[in-house]
């Protein structure tokens, strides 16, 4: 008995390291896939931002022009038309934005498959694996 006991705790001592490093792996896949998600909203906050401030800027500077430009001819409808213009555009920039967020990968989907994964195979079923398996 004494003799199965070393070989026990060895083999204890390797399960739970190897435990510890799937952990590690797992959180370091976390830690990338929040970092670009993170990424990608700041990205999308600012760009907006600095857009909204561009867009304005050459919206009021074009609306002045037009205005002044067509008022001999079309009068107070140049307005109408400027708005009518410009409140297309920024439905197209929210279309496209939407769009863009739909497209963006689920949070974190990487790391839940592995840990689904990983789950599956020490209960012992046969579990396909992700896409980072190759590595």
């Amino acid at each position: 008995m004494s003799r199965d006991t070393p070989g026990l705790l060895e083999a204890l001592t390797r399960l739970g390291g190897s435990v510890f490093v799937m952990l590690q792996h797992r959180l370091e896949l976390a830690s990338l896939e929040l970092g670009e998600s993170g990424g990608r909203f700041v990205t999308t906050i600012v760009a907006s931002f600095v857009a909204m401030l561009l867009f304005g800027g050459a919206v009021f500077a074009l609306s002045a022009w037009f205005a002044f430009a067509l008022w001999g001819t079309l009068g107070p409808a140049v307005l109408g038309l400027l708005a009518l213009v410009y409140g297309l555009a920024g439905a197209a920039v929210l279309w496209w934005l939407r769009a863009r967020q739909r497209r963006a990968p689920a949070l974190l989907a990487d790391t839940l498959a592995e840990l689904r994964a990983d789950a599956a195979q020490l209960r012992g079923e046969a579990a396909a694996r992700g896409p980072l398996d190759a590595t």
